[in-house]
């Protein structure tokens, strides 16, 4: 499915760690960095073209079936991204904890497991949207202190391939990659 719109390239700087490609490993993979969407921001790639809907429902769903006011922020959405320059392109991927995600394990006593959320593939060139792709993917928790220590260093990783046009993600929990959540999204 392809969109266009017209955003302005100034917005896509406004915010660092989607802006400026992120650092690869030798390998190629990069780590997904964590945001939290409860600040809103009119600047923010990620709340202004990539989640705004899952933003608005997660709004809705907290003032009118839980009758709670926000005081001005978002509800508690989250998401994972990372960003890969090519020429005057400009890829974000991204996944996001949601209401729509299918949720792991997450009895006290249980193992921890990723969920698998939405994930969300946006093409920029030229400062215009040229797609926005969805799928699915994992979700692990960002770093948190609460959580056992094994799972401290939880993450996910992408790395993009140019030449086969394809963004790959991988998930480790506990110090293991997660074979059920690696996937390979084609850019085409």
């Amino acid at each position: 499915m392809r969109f266009r719109f017209t955003l302005p390239f100034l917005a896509l700087l406004a915010m660092s760690g989607i802006a400026a490609a992120q650092d690869q490993a030798a390998d190629g993979w990069q780590a997904m960095n964590y945001y939290s969407f409860q600040t809103p921001s009119a600047t923010d790639p990620l709340q202004t073209l990539v989640w705004p809907d899952v933003i608005r429902e997660a709004n809705a769903y907290v003032t009118t079936e839980l009758k709670r006011s926000l005081d001005g922020k978002n509800a508690l959405v989250t998401a994972l991204a990372s960003t890969y320059r090519d020429g005057n392109r400009t890829i974000i991927v991204s996944t996001a904890l949601s209401r729509a995600c299918d949720s792991g394990a997450n009895d006290k006593g249980a193992a921890i497991e990723p969920s698998t959320c939405p994930v969300r593939i946006v093409t920029i060139e030229n400062g215009k949207v040229i797609s926005i792709k969805s799928d699915t993917g994992c979700y692990t928790d960002h770093a948190d202190p609460d959580l056992p220590a094994k799972n401290r260093n939880d993450i996910s990783y992408t790395r993009y391939d140019a030449t086969a046009g394809t963004i790959s993600f991988r998930t480790s929990i506990g110090g293991s990659d997660v074979p059920s959540c690696e996937r390979v999204y084609s850019l085409k």
